[in-house]
């Protein structure tokens, strides 16, 4: 058996790392096409999800959200214990910014205290997986889609949830084409 140091070890590992990263498939820095705000998504970055606002840099990552005032270039506090986060958007007069769990729900902040201010649930039986939500122009209205399986066809349906955003509360749940999904990855799913 061959002894390794740790040194070919490291050396093995990052080459292995690289080659994945230059695959085909392999998920690419990459802007979202939606939205009010520049949101980036990086997978090698510090943080996922990247939303740049006039006044904030904000960064999604699993399991916390950090924040960078533009304006004094200084780190905000985080807010974590999240389980899950991968994208998100900021309201167009910057006052709310949601943030999407890979699950059944999403969260709301206010971008004035930094504080979660509510959790909203999507619709019984759906969920958000590799998607991203967005905020119309105008702010009223946050568009989060979802997909829920359909055991009697054997496979996915997909829908355009709307929320007004007073209150988070659903007001319209659209089916949509798989192709209409607005997914985070740089390409559509197959």
């Amino acid at each position: 058996m061959d002894k390794y140091s740790g040194e070919d070890l490291l050396l093995g590992l990052y080459a292995i790392q690289k080659k994945a990263a230059e695959a085909p498939w392999a998920l690419k820095e990459h802007e979202l096409p939606k939205g009010n705000w520049k949101r980036v998504i990086d997978p090698d970055g510090e943080a996922f999800c990247n939303i740049v606002t006039k006044n904030y840099v904000i960064g999604i990552k699993t399991g916390r959200v950090i924040f960078l005032d533009k304006n004094t270039k200084k780190r905000l506090t985080p807010i974590m214990g999240f389980y899950h986060l991968n994208s998100g958007d900021v309201k167009p007069d910057e006052s709310e910014l949601v943030v999407l769990e890979n699950g059944k729900h999403f969260h709301v902040i206010s971008l004035k205290t930094f504080e979660v201010i509510k959790k909203v649930l999507v619709p019984r039986g759906t969920y958000t997986g590799d998607v991203y939500c967005t905020f119309s122009e105008d702010g009223k209205i946050l568009y989060v889609p979802v997909q829920l399986y359909d055991y009697d066809i054997r496979q996915y349906k997909y829908f355009m949830c709307e929320y007004e955003t007073e209150n988070y509360t659903l007001i319209k749940k659209t089916e949509i084409k798989r192709e209409e999904v607005d997914w985070w990855t740089d390409e559509k799913k197959d």
